[in-house]
């Protein structure tokens, strides 16, 4: 009965505890090394830094952002990516938590290269902590240990799908199916137990219960309402965590979202995390911050310098703007540092490789994705975020909108600077239908799965690609 109560105590123990104290010796041991290994400080901050005050507000800090993020390195189904992007947000909270703390506390002079170097060194060092203890975590699973159990009831192609994904795709997260309750016992898949016929389920997950996380089951309830009640009813008096799968064939197999209208359930075909007023809150604020910061510092000088250059290139102005479809399908006008010389097809047609309208130093622009930057003038209006599916012309909404029935699902996120689909290789011209498919696709995902740690994987990913210029559809 409280084997999943003990089990997320073994867990907190074991992987949750070491991770925070790893992140505490590393936060001790950055510090400690710009103090007595650098000669960055200066002489009244390291009197400030060396007061065991200071100690005491860094372990805080540590603490403080542990429990406002949680500490996520033990749950199932988080990619790599996933835990890097935590680490590095973990490490960001500290930073920021520990030196406001400081400069208020103790009136602390803040030195920029100092602080530079400290994030840069507790973000790279928290990854690599992060991703060494998911590592480990990932052994122990696969050696059969801290393994979550699950049996499933029915045998439909639905639940045949569910069992061959826990058993194909995570050895490393610890699922272990403990076998298949139908009368189709031919169905089972090679190497699960059966388990018996769906009415000895009741009775499995009274004698199993202690060890027995959960259970799936794909009967109908709708002809099987007595035993379905049944069997959901001993799960919970067991502890068994109850999960339905119902046949959705026919359906697109997307996240979907169930809410209730009355008593009734009613299953939305989409998942919006990002339709909450806290998720709204949260990526707003980023998105007024970094584009406010941006605009009044880098963006004057890349103005002045694309200015003369493209000035120098071709007759017209500095920026071009264009209509384009955004948040709930509104149009609004989207800026970019012009690439071409002026025609009369901009609106219709996407640059291609070779494009005659491009001049000199606008292939450059495009090339190194400067003449989006104007578009953090998108973001400080409101009309843009800096993280989204990219927007498209009003001609190409026209036509896409009529060949691909999910097009304007896309317009439930406000557009972005950059995006999900563009950081896995859909940019730039769609010469066939499939790809614009492929992008439409993934900016649902996207909006489907949308996630503090997802946006900043994003920004990471784009400065990676922009560094190494290795996107052959940048034209």
């Amino acid at each position: 009965m409280f084997s999943i109560i003990k089990t997320a105590t073994k867990e907190t123990l074991f992987y949750k505890l070491p991770a925070l104290i790893g992140d505490i010796l590393i936060q001790v041991g950055v510090l400690l090394f710009l103090l007595h290994g650098t000669d960055m400080v200066r002489e009244k901050n390291f009197l400030l830094y060396e007061r065991s005050g200071s100690w005491f507000l860094l372990v805080v800090s540590c603490i403080a952002a542990a429990w406002i993020l949680g500490i996520k390195i033990n749950e199932r189904g988080r990619s790599s990516v996933n835990i890097a992007n935590r680490a590095i947000l973990n490490a960001a909270v500290t930073f920021i938590l520990y030196n406001g703390l400081m400069a208020i506390i103790y009136e602390l002079v803040l030195q920029g290269k100092l602080l530079l170097l400290q994030a840069v060194l507790t973000g790279f060092l928290y990854v690599l902590w992060h991703l060494f203890i998911r590592k480990v975590i990932g052994r122990i699973r696969r050696r059969g240990s801290n393994n979550y159990t699950v049996a499933m009831v029915g045998s439909d192609p639905n639940m045949l799908q569910v069992c061959h994904f826990l058993t194909d795709s995570y050895t490393e997260e610890g699922y272990k199916v403990m076998g298949m309750f139908t009368n189709h016992p031919d169905e089972i898949p090679e190497g699960i137990p059966n388990l018996g016929s769906p009415e000895d389920a009741i009775k499995y997950v009274e004698q199993n219960g202690e060890s027995l996380k959960e259970m799936l089951c794909s009967l109908n309830p709708a002809t099987e309402t007595d035993y379905v009640n049944r069997l959901v009813s001993t799960c919970e008096s067991q502890m068994v965590r109850f999960k339905y799968v119902p046949g959705m064939e026919g359906y697109p197999k997307r996240k979907m979202n169930i809410s209730q209208l009355g008593s009734v359930n009613v299953i939305s075909l989409h998942e919006e995390p990002l339709n909450t007023p806290l998720a709204k809150f949260i990526k707003r604020s980023a998105d007024v911050v970094f584009s406010f910061l941006f605009l009044i510092t880098l963006f004057p000088l890349i103005w002045l310098v694309c200015a003369i250059g493209i000035k120098l290139s071709s007759p017209g102005p500095v920026f071009f703007k264009q209509k384009r479809t955004g948040y709930e399908g509104k149009e609004f006008w989207c800026y970019k540092f012009r690439s071409m010389h002026a025609s009369a097809d901009a609106d219709t047609k996407q640059a291609e490789k070779g494009d005659s309208r491009l001049f000199k130093f606008g292939e450059f622009l495009r090339k190194s994705s400067i003449d989006e930057l104007p578009q953090f003038i998108n973001v400080f209006k409101g009309d843009m975020s800096i993280i989204g599916p990219r927007p498209h012309m009003l001609h190409h909404t026209d036509i896409y909108s009529d060949l691909i029935g999910d097009y304007m699902i896309r317009h439930l996120a406000k557009p972005g600077i950059t995006g999900w689909a563009q950081v896995n290789g859909c940019r730039g011209e769609t010469k066939e239908l499939s790809e614009m498919k492929e992008r439409v696709e993934k900016d649902i995902w996207y909006i489907e799965h949308w996630s503090v740690e997802l946006d900043v994987s994003i920004f990471f990913l784009t400065l990676w690609q922009l560094l190494r210029h290795e996107d052959e559809k940048a034209y």
